[in-house]
């Protein structure tokens, strides 16, 4: 029998929370909760004028924790508080024969869930973004080693099947490319493509749709060249479950997987995890940027980013929604090579299991500190050592979540930590995880922290240090800026878009209807107003000639194009979930951007307006790391439509 024993503090909904569950073959004594102190809060308040401070969390002494000793639960409150950072799950499993289960199990629960303040549990409900793609990778492998399948259709699927064999829709820029790319290709992020995540968009033609607009995507890099990380091949091979077995992915899943392991909480459907009740909020610094200095103020992102009905595109890559108390399932089912940790029944085939773990594609040749290997990548894994342990593990990120999914597979040791804090949640999940790796481990701990922290103030550095300031006496483009309002421009993958003009005197548009609603919005009017560098003033911002585009992908709402000089222009793609929370009833009326988010405004990169010659036709090339290449593939040089990462055509009307 299996006993689920736990210390819990029910407080006041506004306090944070800790709670700790070990499974144990027997019901151990009660022990008494010896000191409870309360911490009166006076008020709890979201504004965009008041920083949103999270309230301090409640430590409850239990001599049972053994991971989550009273030193880490210390170690784990501190390092929330230091960053303001809001709630964080934890997870820890680890084989113990001592159990009858034959494992021990901690959950550590810390800070809130929720905006009203509700604290996270074990239960509370997390988008783990990117861990959601070993899912889909065990998912690939159960389909190979289906033996009826292969019986049925007489075509064996393997891990080097080609995709050009398996997908009707399949095409891909380059030929040769399109012809190579097998399923391990897809898996292992090496097929040439960078990410181009930002043509990612709900489509009413679905994942197949999406399949079939890969054919317009250039390329950074040969087949198996270099890794790069690439969302769109995962949510290609998502398809595959309803190709073969006439079932859409989230069921395959859901009957394959989470119902074998009694993941109950697990969903991909948004719609169910709302009304489950349980459903963590993210948060993010609404309006920070790095570049300028600007923090940005917390604040809850409500409701979730992706709407029911619009998260199947991005299921394969991205959609899992689950709990830590459900993946502690999840990773000891993986430390047991595929067995049900409880039951030993076989959910996925040990030689599955092992197969995405194995590193297939290097990463990264380097490693920044001598306590890590170099790194390499599986199907859905990412594999080095730590200290001497070999260790599997992966990172997800989802607007408002950050979420990694770490095991030891020499050591039986498995860790979850799932954060709802978009900004700081991977620097706190990493120092988490090795703070209790180095206690479990008895290695002395290093200050993860300090690095972590130092290894940022860097990112930082170099990204102001590479960020176009805009010259005095920038030169006039060919054309007036004015004169791109009306027009349209395309490109097949990305969509269309219709550039609106921002004039400098009191934000109003210069000619077409359709952009004055545009140009007048209030989130139009917050955009424009934030500032270019550290020191601009607000009429040094408002005087650089701006291009605001209406841009509805998956991870953006609005581009904004700032002249930098002649035909350049600095470029930012932005994330505002105004429109939502007006359609869905979230304005309170005390105030026009009560609880909105606007972030993205030090994602830059550059676009130049190319004019129509003998040489070219006229588009816009949109450039410098737009489209998320790797590490080690080259990147474009020049100028005009053959230096563009992704090229908009103008849309030229026959009369």
């Amino acid at each position: 029998m299996v006993v689920l024993v736990h210390a819990d503090h029910h407080g006041p909904p506004s306090f944070g929370h800790i709670s700790h569950y070990q499974q144990s073959s027997t019901y151990p004594p009660i022990t008494m909760i010896k000191t409870l102190v309360l911490l009166l809060l006076c008020c709890y308040v979201i504004a965009t004028q008041n920083p949103f401070t999270i309230p301090p969390v409640l430590t409850l002494d239990d001599a049972h924790h053994v991971f989550l000793t009273p030193e880490i639960d210390s170690f784990i409150q501190g390092l929330l508080a230091e960053y303001n950072s809001p709630g964080l799950s934890v997870a820890i499993v680890r084989r113990n024969e001592t159990y009858s289960t034959g494992w021990l199990t901690e959950f550590g629960s810390y800070g809130i869930a929720k905006a009203d303040g509700s604290p996270v549990t074990p239960d509370s409900l997390f988008a783990i973004a990117s861990n959601s793609k070993l899912f889909l990778s065990l998912s690939i492998g159960l389909l190979i080693e289906n033996q009826t399948l292969f019986e049925e259709t007489e075509r064996e699927l393997s891990w080097n099947s080609r995709a050009i064999d398996i997908f009707p829709q399949w095409g891909l820029m380059d030929k040769d490319m399109e012809r190579m790319v097998d399923l391990q290709d897809m898996l292992s992020h090496r097929t040439g493509l960078p990410r181009h995540d930002q043509s990612g968009h709900p489509l009413e033609g679905g994942v197949p749709e999406m399949i079939l607009n890969l054919r317009y995507l250039r390329p950074s890099a040969e087949v198996r060249e270099t890794w790069q990380y690439n969302n769109l091949m995962y949510e290609t091979l998502s398809y595959l479950p309803e190709l073969l077995v006439g079932q859409v992915f989230e069921s395959y899943v859901t009957e394959n997987l989470f119902k074998p392991l009694n993941m109950s909480a697990s969903t991909y459907s948004v719609a169910v995890a709302e009304d489950s009740g349980n459903m963590a909020h993210g948060h993010m610094r609404s309006m920070r940027d790095e570049i300028t200095g600007v923090n940005g103020t917390l604040i809850p992102t409500v409701p979730y980013f992706s709407r029911p009905g619009n998260e199947k595109i991005w299921a394969g890559a991205g959609g899992v929604i689950t709990s830590a108390r459900d993946l502690s399932l999840w990773v000891a089912m993986l430390l047991g090579n595929g067995q049900h940790p409880f039951t030993n029944a076989t959910i996925v085939p040990e030689k599955v299991v092992k197969h995405v773990a194995e590193g297939i594609t290097v990463i990264d040749g380097t490693t920044p500190y001598p306590e890590l290997s170099i790194s390499v990548y599986g199907a859905g894994q990412e594999r080095y050592t730590y200290r001497g342990h070999d260790l599997i593990e992966h990172g997800g990120s989802n607007p408002g979540f950050k979420t990694q999914v770490t095991r030891f597979p020499n050591d039986n040791l498995g860790i979850v930590v799932l954060s709802n804090d978009e900004e700081f949640g991977t620097e706190i999940h990493q120092i988490v995880i090795r703070r209790i790796a180095d206690h479990v481990f008895g290695l002395d701990p290093i200050d993860w922290k300090s690095r972590m922290q130092a290894q940022k103030a860097k990112s930082v550095a170099e990204n102001v240090a590479a960020a176009l300031s805009r010259p005095e006496m920038p030169d006039p483009p060919t054309k007036p800026i004015s004169s791109m309002q009306g027009t349209l421009f395309m490109h097949p993958s990305y969509g269309v878009l219709q550039p609106c003009h921002i004039g400098s005197d009191e934000l109003r548009p210069s000619c077409s209807v359709e952009c004055a609603c545009i140009v007048g919005d209030i989130t139009t009017q917050q955009i424009v107003k934030t500032p270019f560098t550290m020191n601009s003033t607000l009429e040094d911002t408002l005087n650089i000639p701006t291009l605001i585009i209406p841009f509805n992908g998956f991870f953006s709402t609005h581009i904004m194009l700032r002249h930098y000089s002649g035909n350049l222009f600095n470029g930012s793609i932005l994330w505002s979930n105004r429109a939502i929370r007006e359609q869905e009833g979230y304005h309170s009326g005390d105030s026009d951007n009560d609880g909105d988010i606007i972030i993205g405004f030090d994602n830059r990169f550059e676009v130049e307006w190319v004019h129509e010659s003998d040489m070219s036709e006229e588009g816009l090339a949109f450039k410098g790391g737009f489209w998320g290449k790797g590490k080690k593939a080259k990147a474009l040089t020049g100028t005009g439509k053959d230096s563009a990462e992704v090229w908009f055509s103008k849309v030229v009307h026959v009369q």
